[in-house]
């Protein structure tokens, strides 16, 4: 319980913190050195002051997957032992290497923490970079102010989750993709793949059709995985097992998770239903988006490629049986773009932001803590603890609300911009 009143103050609190630098004007009014300058100590602040107070005063532990999961498979491949080949791992081939070479430098846990803030740092400035490139200088800096005071991803950074891993490579791709590095940013997805987990597939039809020119940018995203997964086949290492490993798992916060007692009767085959059914969605996104940048000139595609990152993020979240609220983190800067462009009235776009973050940050800590962790919802009704199921789907239900507006507000965003281009 305790975890969910820390994670539930420091969304709000953040958010706030967020809503009071906007209202008092003084972002509007520096020059564009100070104003990065504030919004790095408005993210790096707070973060390594907790950093602090949890890991070093209060001697804290890291949890999440970090002790579970990176830690493990890191001290493995420094004993020599090969992924895949030598032990089960549901990320990319080198992401034990990079955990080992951050092992290297700090040997605890708590190393990943600090990488996840450095991370997070970075992938603000790169945002910010690319939204300065594409839109008004009010949307910019809102959108980076509302992003840099987001208490979901300062949770995830005190988590040390991989979710900022891919945040920054997604930042970084779109900022290469605005400074017309189109190779260079399909690099970058390709590193990202090899380096964390084949989730960052997720956004590679959004950058590829925003590319100005296409085909360099999936010869920069291609030709690295093809050797490197050229020669973990050629070594006999099966490269499907994250594929496998993950299959079959799911998470609380999606349509799937809900919906699943309804469908019982289906037996196994109710999982591969709804695995179809997001595919689908999935591919009718990425078609309409295809269909409608066919005929537009490069720079009116990028001034919607953040609004189109939001749609597929927030369909994947809504729709996926496995979507973690931790992977919201993935294009949560572009959401608050969408945010800042669509809800003009600063009180009702305040009131939103902190509520999301609150869900975001606190949803899958209350599915553990009420005891739903690992098992479906109609298991969970089972066990007769009604009270507390019938809680958290309320806690559910704001979380899919909220994903669905900004589902909303970025397909009508996405549709105004090309209509008037």
């Amino acid at each position: 319980m305790m975890a969910i009143v820390f994670k539930v103050l420091v969304a709000a609190t953040a958010a706030l913190l967020g809503a009071c630098v906007l209202r008092s004007r003084v972002p509007l009014a520096l020059s564009d050195r100070r104003f990065v300058q504030l919004l790095l100590a408005l993210q790096l602040v707070p973060a390594l002051a907790l950093f602090v107070a949890l890991y070093v005063v209060a001697g804290q532990d890291v949890t999440s997957d970090v002790p579970g999961y990176y830690v493990p498979v890191a001290r493995a491949v420094l004993a020599g032992q090969m992924p895949y080949r030598d032990f089960p791992l549901s990320y990319g081939p080198l992401f034990p290497y990079v955990g080992a070479a951050l092992l290297q430098l700090w040997n605890s846990p708590k190393i990943f923490a600090l990488f996840a803030i450095a991370l997070n740092a970075l992938a603000l400035v790169w945002w910010h970079s690319a939204a300065v490139a594409c839109f008004d200088r009010q949307t910019a800096r809102v959108s980076s102010v509302l992003y840099a005071t987001s208490g979901h991803v300062l949770v995830q950074a005190l988590l040390g989750t991989n979710q900022a891993w891919i945040a920054a490579a997604l930042a970084a791709s779109t900022l290469l993709l605005v400074r017309r590095r189109d190779m260079a940013s399909g690099l970058v997805q390709a590193l990202a793949l090899v380096a964390v987990k084949f989730l960052v597939l997720l956004f590679w039809p959004v950058l590829w059709i925003c590319a100005r020119h296409r085909l360099r940018w999936l010869c920069g995203a291609v030709l690295p995985i093809a050797l490197v997964f050229g020669f973990l086949i050629g070594t006999g290492v099966d490269v499907l097992v994250p594929l496998r490993e993950e299959g079959d798992l799911i998470s609380s916060g999606n349509l799937p998770y809900l919906l699943a007692p309804f469908v019982e009767r289906l037996g196994a085959s109710a999982p591969r239903l709804f695995d179809g059914i997001a595919l689908l969605l999935l591919g009718s996104a990425v078609v309409w988006l295809l269909v409608k940048a066919w005929k537009l000139p490069p720079e009116s595609r990028l001034r919607w490629l953040m609004p189109a990152l939001t749609l597929i993020g927030v369909t994947f979240m809504l729709f996926s049986k496995k979507s973690f609220t931790g992977y919201a983190l993935f294009f949560l800067y572009p959401a608050m773009v969408v945010l800042a462009q669509s809800i003009q009235r600063a009180h009702w776009r305040t009131a939103f932001v902190l509520a999301f973050n609150v869900l975001l940050a606190a949803e899958p800590s209350a599915w553990f803590y009420l005891g739903g962790d690992g098992r479906g919802l109609g298991a969970w009704l089972a066990t007769g603890h009604a009270t507390a199921l019938y809680a958290f789907v309320l806690v559910d239900i704001a979380l899919i609300a909220c994903y669905a507006y900004v589902a909303v507000l970025s397909f009508f965003r996405i549709a105004s911009q090309s209509a008037s281009a």
